[in-house]
């Protein structure tokens, strides 16, 4: 049902919701207001920033600030946490919103989808996005864009040898195994603790049927569904390049834009680097699939992961027009207008046309609608992560015992959740 968020909107409009309209229907300052955004950088964040200065409201003034994720992380958790208004709106991740929602440091964006609905036609993103920023039973983001984790294969190498691309995990083990040479290994993968492991563990434990917890939150990563996960990243370390427990997306990515390696596990935020004369010496040779799945049409290794807006709980900007500068720039022209930067959210734009010109927005739609899985969005889920990945790390890189690790790390966790009241 594509309009799941209505039923987040708890009562009527908040009666205090009062602005200036003006014939378009859109706010109109009646003086000059700043309002400033704090956000990551890289492409599509870039445009994104840009499109807010460029289609502010009458009166606004956009100032944009663009760092590392990891300084973005750091110097919003610590503005947000002193109740600074410096930031009206941020960029937001997910799993940060779930952290930042409990804390009380988002504003609710519920009324304002609902009074602004037919302005932004907010019922052309789909649910599972929605869901992505609800935290307790509330909207906290506006996403825009999207990606997944897909098979970036060599179509020239692959054609050489006679090989058909994997469409399952053994084929996958089989085919890199072929393609691995002194000159160029059979596939890469991010193995890089914590975050970076994180993903590729997912994506192979979703697609062994596993995941990070059951139903009542007891954490399952060391179930023996994940246990299978991890023996197909095991049989795969060995066609990896050397040092792949230290790669993160960039170098995963650059192995296969300068022809190191002949497949990667690769989220579609590299894809333009493939083809990118300044980044690639194989410019048109790369192709991009839905990853394999342990058996031929099953769930694919793969996430989604996505990435939008909220606006701080302690602005002092006028939050009605804080949201309309933050959504004039996720309408559906301009999010067309930016497609080449990032793969959009609104369905009316995932189509056949959009697909034609980026397969690796086609590949990445289609594993979305057969499995692939967002990560845990719950406020413990990065201390979770870093104890689950530095033990699942530390083992794969000394050759202990994985089970035991992870055994133990569970253990840990569960505490964590239990003390959370998880289990209350």
């Amino acid at each position: 049902m594509k309009n799941r968020w209505r039923k987040l909107v708890a009562g009527g409009l908040a009666a205090s919701m009062t602005v200036m309209m003006g014939t378009s229907g859109v706010y109109a300052a009646d003086k000059d207001v700043e309002i400033n955004l704090l956000s990551h950088r890289y492409a599509a964040l870039e445009y994104y920033a840009q499109a807010m200065i460029d289609n502010a409201p009458e009166n606004v003034t956009v100032n944009t600030e663009l760092t590392t994720y990891g300084d973005w992380q750091e110097k919003m958790t610590m503005n947000l946490s002193s109740k600074s208004s410096a930031y009206d709106i941020t960029y937001i991740f997910p799993p940060d919103l779930a952290t930042f929602a409990d804390n009380g440091w988002l504003m609710p964006l519920d009324d304002y989808i609902e009074k602004y609905n037919d302005v932004y036609n907010f019922d052309d993103i789909p649910d599972y996005l929605w869901d992505a920023y609800t935290y307790d039973g509330h909207i906290y983001g506006i996403p825009s864009h999207q990606w997944a984790a897909l098979l970036f294969a060599r179509d020239d190498v692959l054609d050489e040898a006679g090989l058909e691309v994997p469409k399952t995990l053994d084929e996958l083990v089989d085919t890199a195994d072929k393609l691995n040479t002194d000159d160029m290994s059979g596939i890469t993968l991010s193995l890089k603790a914590s975050d970076m492991l994180a993903i590729t563990f997912q994506c192979f434990m979703t697609a062994c049927g596993g995941w990070w917890f059951d139903d009542d939150m007891k954490p399952t990563f060391n179930s023996p569904e994940a246990m299978k996960a991890v023996e197909y990243i095991q049989k795969l370390m060995n066609d990896c390049p050397d040092g792949s427990m230290t790669y993160g997306s960039d170098e995963t990515a650059l192995a296969v834009a300068q022809g190191l390696a002949a497949m990667g596990l690769i989220q579609t935020t590299r894809s333009g680097d493939m083809d990118n004369p300044e980044k690639s010496t194989v410019v048109g040779k790369v192709g991009f699939y839905s990853s394999p799945s342990i058996e031929e049409g099953g769930a694919p290794a793969s996430l989604y992961a996505t990435a939008g807006y909220s606006i701080s709980a302690f602005t002092e900007q006028d939050p009605d027009l804080v949201f309309q500068t933050m959504c004039n720039a996720l309408t559906e022209d301009v999010m067309k207008e930016g497609a080449s930067t990032g793969m959009p959210v609104r369905e009316s734009l995932l189509n056949d046309t959009l697909f034609a010109e980026r397969p690796d927005y086609k590949a990445a739609w289609e594993a979305i609608q057969v499995g692939a899985k967002m990560r845990p969005a719950i406020p413990e889920f990065s201390e979770i992560m870093e104890i689950s990945m530095t033990a699942l790390s530390d083992a794969l890189s000394n050759g202990t015992d994985v089970q035991a690790a992870m055994d133990k790390a569970a253990e840990e966790c569960e505490q964590i959740l239990s003390d959370a009241g998880y289990y209350e």
